[in-house]
C-alpha cells in the first residue's frame, strides 16, 4: 500500500511522481538551449521530454482532486485558489521582473530593454501569460482548468461520465486549436483555448484518484509498469510527426500537440513511467519533501530558464 506521509495526509508516491517531473522540466529547458546549437542529440531528446512532461502535471493535479472527497464549496475554493495559485503566480512573476533589472536574461517575446517591454510583460501576465516567468504559464492554465471542474464536477459523478466528458473535450479542443492559433494571433486568454485538451488530462487523473489506483499496485507491479511504459514512449514518441508549431515536438503552450492519437498515448504512456516511478521511489524521502513544494520550484525553474 503507497504510504502516506504521517500527518500530512499526502500521497508520498504522487510527491514522489511530481518532483521526478520536475526534473524533466528543468532538464527539457536545459537541453532545449542545446537543441538551438544544431544539436541533433538534444533534439531527440526534448522532443521526448516535451511528448509527456507537462501533462503528467495536469495528469497530477487532477489525481489530487480525485482522490480528495468533496470539492470546497465556492467561497473556499475561490480563497484556495487565490492563496495556492494567484499569488504565486505574481510573487514569483515581480521577483523575475526585478531581478531582470540588475542581471540580463534571455526572454525571447519581450524587448525589456525598455520601459514600454516591461509594461507589455505586465499586460500580458495580467492576461495570463507570464512573460516575465514564462514557466508559470502551467499555473495560469491550471486556473483555468479547476474552474472548469469547479462548474463541471456535478455532473462527472460516475467513472464513465467522466471518460466521455475526458473524450469530447479532448476531441473538441484538439480541433478547436488546429483550426485557430490563439496563442499565435494574441488571443491567448489564461489558456482558456488549451483548456479542453489539457482538462481531458486532468479528468483521467481524478479518475486515477477517486478510484484510489495507487494501492492496487505493489513494488513490484509498479516496476513492470514503469518498463512497459517507458518502452511505450520509447517506441511512439518520434511516430508523431505534427503538425507541430515553431518547433518539432509536442509544446501544451503553443498548442502543438501533433498527431490526434499518437500524442495522447504517449502522453498517457510518459505519466504511468513517472507514477510509476514515484511508487517505486515513494520512500525516499528527500524526493517527496521535492514534491511537496513542487510550487517553489516550478516558479525558481524561471530563474533557471531566462537566467541559467
Amino acid at each position: 500500500v503507497v504510504r502516506i506521509a504521517a500527518g500530512k495526509g499526502r500521497l508520498d508516491a504522487i510527491d514522489g511522481a511530481r518532483a521526478l517531473g520536475l526534473v524533466r522540466v528543468y532538464y527539457g529547458h536545459f537541453v532545449e538551449q542545446v537543441m538551438y546549437l544544431e544539436n541533433p542529440a538534444a533534439a531527440v531528446q526534448y522532443k521526448w521530454i516535451y511528448s509527456f512532461h507537462m501533462i503528467l502535471f495536469f495528469v497530477l493535479s487532477g489525481w489530487v482532486r480525485g482522490a480528495r472527497p468533496t470539492l470546497p464549496g465556492v467561497r473556499e475554493f475561490v480563497t484556495s485558489t487565490l492563496a495556492a495559485r494567484i499569488v504565486p503566480y505574481v510573487f514569483f512573476s515581480v521577483v523575475l521582473g526585478i531581478l531582470s533589472l540588475f542581471f540580463s536574461g534571455w526572454f525571447p517575446l519581450v524587448d525589456l530593454s525598455t520601459a514600454n517591454g516591461y509594461f507589455q510583460a505586465f499586460i500580458s501576465t495580467v492576461l495570463g501569460f507570464p512573460l516575465l516567468n514564462i514557466p508559470l504559464w502551467f499555473v495560469a492554465c491550471l486556473v483555468s482548468v479547476e474552474c472548469l471542474h469547479r462548474l463541471l464536477h456535478g455532473l462527472l459523478d460516475t467513472t464513465p461520465r467522466i471518460l466521455v466528458a475526458a473524450l469530447v473535450c479532448y476531441t473538441a479542443g484538439y480541433a478547436l486549436n488546429e483550426r485557430f492559433f490563439f496563442f499565435g494571433q494574441g488571443r491567448s486568454f489564461w489558456l482558456l483555448h488549451e483548456v479542453p485538451v489539457v482538462y481531458a488530462f486532468y479528468l483521467v487523473g481524478v479518475v486515477l484518484g477517486r478510484n484510489r489506483a495507487q494501492t492496487l499496485v505493489s513494488t513490484g507491479g509498479a516496476m513492470a509498469l514503469l518498463l512497459l511504459a517507458l518502452g511505450c514512449v520509447q517506441l511512439t514518441f518520434d511516430l508523431n510527426q505534427g503538425p507541430f508549431r515553431y518547433l518539432q515536438a509536442v509544446i501544451i503552450l503553443l498548442s502543438g500537440h501533433g498527431h490526434f492519437l499518437w500524442f495522447p498515448f504517449t502522453a498517457l504512456a510518459g505519466s504511468i513511467l513517472v507514477l510509476a516511478l514515484g511508487r517505486v521511489l515513494q520512500r525516499v524521502a528527500p524526493l517527496a519533501f521535492l514534491g511537496r513544494n513542487a510550487l517553489i520550484l516550478l516558479g525558481m525553474n524561471g530563474v533557471f530558464y531566462h537566467f541559467i
